[in-house]
């Protein structure tokens, strides 16, 4: 029997431990936060009756992404303000090489009530 094909949102989160500082407006020296962030797919589901394995999308983001930011001083890693803009557009380039047009967004929360959410610049 024919699997019936279903347009779904996949979202799988992480979180990795860093610090940063900041200066200008913001002006914060070193500090830490557990940086909470999302991926989130949106696709067709395949033959199977999903869009991609969990494990697999796991898999990515700790590779991808944990293993180069865990335990870092962001101001060095990525070259840029390390504001939570810019880390959700860092993580978005990531996660981009792997899923494409796949990717629909990366959400990057400062708190659980503040967060950016990056959808590409082509969006």
């Amino acid at each position: 029997m024919p699997q019936t094909k279903h347009k779904i949102f996949l979202v799988k989160k992480s979180v990795f431990g860093a610090t940063h500082s900041h200066a200008g407006a913001l002006n914060e020296g070193a500090h830490g936060h557990d940086f909470v962030y999302e991926v989130k797919l949106y696709g067709t589901t395949n033959d199977e009756g999903f869009l991609a394995d969990f494990r697999k999308v796991e898999s990515d983001m700790m590779t991808l992404v944990n293993k180069e930011l865990a335990y870092k001083n962001l101001n060095a890693v990525l070259q840029m303000p390390p504001t939570t803009e810019n880390v959700a557009a860092w993580i978005y380039g990531k996660m981009k090489t792997v899923y494409g047009a796949t990717l629909r967004s990366v959400t990057v929360y400062e708190t659980p009530e503040s967060y950016i959410i990056y959808e590409g610049e082509d969006a």
